[in-house]
């Protein structure tokens, strides 16, 4: 860990996460569909927000318009730039939208600029959860889990400045009632139902919420010192962990997507306990070397590119491993790029910082524990 509380691993965490994404979303189905990759963001997302948070309300308050101001800074200018960019592809071939990855009929208007202003408004999975998944088929709804943080970070700041100020320990515990509300929920869907993307399910802001309010428990605890010995006992399991997501992403059930979300939260925490607890472990140096921690910084712009990217690749090379390698290299160069032209430049003048004073960040959404959002 270095002097500014920044740990290297934590890139590399990043750089996981996104690599489940795109082993995902692979066209030969490299892992199964799913979305662990976006569950270990949300954990992730969860873990460095408020730590950043508890530790402005440790040192007196939380600066809600800096906090905001930075998260628009950090997430939109790339999102509007892909957004934009889609609704424009759309619009302008919509009649030519064939090869049963998109829509076989006309693609009106309304049909384009809906899900669109849905994305840009981070209501993507509301718009989902109301009857319109895949309105669009895949163009914008991977926004869905960039509008369940937003949703979420829209309150938390309110509930920390409300009860962590008032007692630390008291809100911990009504943390902890939470995660156990949003586990019961989950593991409750996962026995009850067996079926392919149900709205609910799949893109609610609370069937989504157990990985978000983890890592959140997870930083009070640390930023506490609470719990230390059996944290240190925990990290010990960080290279099994690290094991078993992909193995989980390899047969993960589409089917019942909450034993994904409960899975995948465990370990990504006890993933993420080894990284912080343990940074010079084997697991701590391997996610801090500088691939992982490349792949991290990029992996927001990487995961906005990959399926419109995706979406043109397998309309010209379909489901072969020609067309994994093109849109890896693709999505990769669009990354960079983004990376290197808009994010970084738009986010430091948004809030007000030099370019070079701005850490990496990872996608989909948040920021280093050491450094503002």
């Amino acid at each position: 860990m270095s002097e500014r509380g920044h740990h290297p691993g934590l890139d590399g965490v990043r750089g996981v996460a996104i690599l489940l994404v795109l082993g995902q979303h692979a066209m030969t189905r490299t892992l199964i569909d799913g979305f662990l990759g976006v569950t270990v963001f949300f954990c992730l997302s969860g873990f460095l927000i408020t730590t950043l948070l508890v530790r402005e309300l440790d040192g007196g308050t939380i600066h809600l318009r800096a906090f905001y101001r930075r998260r628009v800074a950090r997430l939109y200018p790339a999102l509007v730039v892909v957004v934009g960019v889609t609704t424009v592809v759309l619009l302008l071939h919509r009649d030519h939208l064939r090869a049963g990855l998109f829509h076989r009929h006309h693609l009106g208007v309304g049909q384009v600029l809906a899900p669109a202003g849905a994305a840009l408004t981070y209501t993507t999975s509301l718009f989902d959860w109301a009857g319109h998944p895949f309105a669009t088929y895949d163009w914008f709804n991977y926004t869905w889990s960039l509008s369940v943080e937003e949703q979420f970070y829209l309150l938390w700041p309110f509930l920390l400045l409300w009860g962590y100020r008032r007692s630390p320990r008291v809100f911990a515990v009504f943390t902890l009632a939470l995660v156990a509300s949003t586990l019961a929920l989950d593991l409750h869907l996962a026995v009850s139902q067996y079926v392919k993307y149900d709205p609910h399910e799949y893109f609610g802001s609370d069937t989504n919420a157990l990985p978000i309010l983890a890592g959140s428990l997870l930083a009070i605890a640390l930023v506490n010192g609470w719990l230390t010995r059996a944290l240190r006992r925990v990290a010990l399991l960080a290279p099994a962990a690290l094991v078993l997501l992909p193995v989980l992403a390899h047969h993960d059930d589409t089917y019942r997507p909450s034993w994904v979300i409960v899975a995948g939260t465990a370990l990504t925490v006890v993933l993420l306990v080894g990284v912080v607890m343990q940074p010079r472990s084997p697991v701590g140096r391997l996610l801090a070397t500088p691939p992982m921690r490349w792949l991290g910084e990029r992996s927001y712009s990487i995961y906005l590119w990959n399926v419109m990217i995706r979406i043109v690749v397998i309309s010209r090379l379909g489901h072969t491993h020609r067309a994994d390698l093109v849109w890896i290299v693709i999505i990769v160069v669009l990354g960079e790029a983004s990376f290197r032209f808009v994010e970084r430049p738009l986010r430091a003048r948004l809030s007000g910082r030099r370019p070079s004073a701005d850490p990496p960040t990872f996608g989909p959404a948040a920021p280093q524990v050491s450094h503002a959002v």
